[in-house]
């Protein structure tokens, strides 16, 4: 386990986070048109957050590691000085906004480090300051705990926990396969794919995309 979530991230960049959330950020951009306000919450590495200000969002990211908060200030200055993104120091059960101060609140491996009355409190609060939340969590397929701490839960535990929160499960999906399933033709891990066999990729992911919004 890493000793900390600044050494863990060490290894992420723009690349691997562009091949890899691709699914996350084509469900984001459904959802919300460039030059809209968005956050993300519990940004880690920040490489999300400098993908989709690049696509015209203006993003807030929020981190209650100051540890975290200071590598992504320097690492991504030259983002913060041409204003599409901030960095702030944020505590996401207590979020420092105003009731639907953004359109969309989105978060990737963050959820599964919480027990089930803290996720329903963060859901809650992010429903009150956007109107949808995105959010990609590992699922029991994942079988690996690459922090050491993370929950594996099955898709319909998440379900449960979203209801739980009084928000609406608009989609799932799903992102991340064992080795063998890429032996399948490609189009069906494209947009087309994601599109048309939605239903499908869901059953098989090891990684799962939902999409909420409050009531």
């Amino acid at each position: 386990m890493a000793r900390s979530w600044v050494e863990f991230l060490e290894g992420e960049s723009l690349f691997s986070n562009s091949v890899r959330l691709k699914y996350l950020v084509w469900a984001i951009q459904r959802l919300a048109d460039p030059g809209e306000r968005l956050l993300e919450v519990g940004f880690g590495s920040g490489a999300t957050s400098v993908l989709l200000a690049d696509l015209g969002y203006q993003v807030t990211a929020v981190d209650i590691d100051p540890e975290l908060v200071a590598t992504g200030r320097e690492r991504y200055a030259d983002w913060r000085r041409r204003g599409p993104l901030v960095i702030e120091q944020g505590d996401m059960f207590h979020l420092p906004w105003g009731t639907r101060s953004f359109s969309l609140v989105f978060h990737q491996g963050v959820l599964e480090h919480f027990a089930d009355e803290r996720i329903v409190e963060a859901l809650k609060e992010q429903a009150r300051i956007a109107t949808w939340i995105v959010f990609d969590v590992p699922n029991h397929r994942h079988r690996l705990k690459p922090f050491g701490d993370e929950r594996l839960l099955p898709p319909s535990h998440w379900r449960r926990l979203i209801l739980e929160a009084g928000l609406i499960l608009v989609e799932e999906g799903g992102r991340d396969f064992q080795r063998w399933l890429y032996l399948l033709p490609h189009a069906v891990f494209s947009r087309w794919g994601v599109e048309r066999l939605g239903w499908l990729l869901r059953r098989l992911a090891i990684n799962s995309v939902f999409v909420c919004r409050g009531r």
